[in-house]
């Protein structure tokens, strides 16, 4: 008989919930498991979560702060129904795609209902800026409960090890498969001869994420390169704004992307840049080689892990605005290389980081359970 495994990720927007419906959607798709899944209600994507046509159990979660202290007080309602649906589907591996703030008061139910826990560590460490209060104390709850662990970079399994003591042998890594946002998408769009190269950065605007090394980046770039950086995402840029906003060059859209809008801006794009000062992967590079776009990355983290096996971008010499730029403009005023490196980047897509490849993977993990 086929395992019946659950993917439970009550995240409302953003990567989490993109993941995990990827990957619902390849295992259904390869049918060695019976996939189903427990979503939030809330979702961004529940549409896209509803069309997979699994079984599906939705849970009311919370829309912010406010929502989420009377959301809370839900809870032991919320257990009730987690542990029934459960029951009734007769999991017997629950995969935690990401972690929710939730989480550590379910992980015990998962045992309670006869089930094993695959929890997914996406990050080992808090970034810088975007912390929140007893982040690593509830990853500990959720590792201390888990059978197994998957982590999406060696970087991050390293530490997990490292911060919760966590067994190598009950771990695997599995990277990050693609995103993508248009399923007809291969990259963007032929320029035609004298238009810019353009490159696109695309996230939350936070500190660790290097805005400030880019943008000193940019500035060193020779005046005889001809190229555009669009800076697209949410966030504050802080002391930043007044140079961003006087570079002739660099356009920013500040705000949340909704979903339907992001094949867009990637298809505007030739190449991404992750300039990030720490990492431990990076769900914008699966975006990219989803779209057909190569990348350039800092030499952080789990950055080098998602480009060098590849060969679907650059790794900046070192945590420099100098060797940033550099990479930028070789790849800029380089046609050859920029040709070689998308079509490499489609190929990743097609290949070593497709959703059927990362189902794969997991579908070891669980029958090695």
């Amino acid at each position: 008989m086929k395992p019946r495994v659950l993917l439970w990720q009550w995240q409302r927007r953003g990567g989490g919930p993109k993941y995990t419906a990827e990957l619902a959607r390849a295992l259904a798709a390869r049918g060695r498991v019976d996939a189903a899944l427990s979503v939030s209600r809330q979702a961004e994507i529940i549409a896209d979560y509803r069309a997979i046509g699994v079984p599906m159990q939705e849970i009311d979660t919370y829309r912010g702060g406010r929502e989420f202290v009377t959301a809370t007080l839900r809870l032991p309602a919320v257990r009730a129904a987690f542990r029934g649906y459960l029951r009734r589907q007769r999991i017997e591996v629950v995969v935690a795609t990401m972690s929710h703030l939730w989480n550590p008061m379910m992980v015990d139910v998962v045992a309670r209902a006869g089930a094993r826990l695959v929890t997914v560590v996406h990050d080992a460490d808090s970034h810088p800026g975007d912390t929140y209060p007893f982040r690593q104390s509830m990853i500990a709850r959720e590792l201390k409960a888990s059978d197994r662990v998957v982590t999406l970079s060696d970087h991050v399994a390293a530490g997990v090890r490292a911060n919760f003591a966590y067994p190598a042998e009950r771990m695997a890594v599995i990277p990050h498969g693609i995103f993508r946002f248009d399923a007809g998408s291969t990259g963007a769009q032929r320029r035609s001869e004298g238009e810019p190269f353009r490159f696109l950065f695309f996230g939350r605007l936070l500190p660790y994420k290097g805005l400030d090394l880019l943008m000193a980046a940019v500035e060193r770039i020779d005046p005889g390169v001809n190229f555009e950086l669009a800076i697209v995402g949410s966030g504050d840029l802080g002391p930043l704004a007044a140079r961003v906003a006087a570079h002739p060059r660099v356009r920013l859209d500040c705000r949340w992307i909704p979903e339907e809008a992001v094949a867009g801006i990637f298809a505007a794009a030739d190449a991404t840049v992750a300039p990030y000062r720490e990492a431990s992967q990076s769900g914008v590079l699966a975006a990219s080689y989803g779209a057909g776009l190569p990348t350039i990355v800092t030499p952080v983290g789990g950055l080098a892990e998602q480009v060098t096996p590849f060969g679907a971008g650059l790794v900046a010499e070192d945590l420099s605005p100098a060797a940033f730029a550099a990479a930028m403009t070789r790849l800029a005023t380089d046609p050859d290389l920029h040709r070689r490196l998308k079509a490499n980047a489609v190929a990743t897509a097609a290949g070593p980081l497709s959703w059927d490849r990362i189902a794969q993977q997991f579908e070891d993990v669980i029958q090695g359970l």
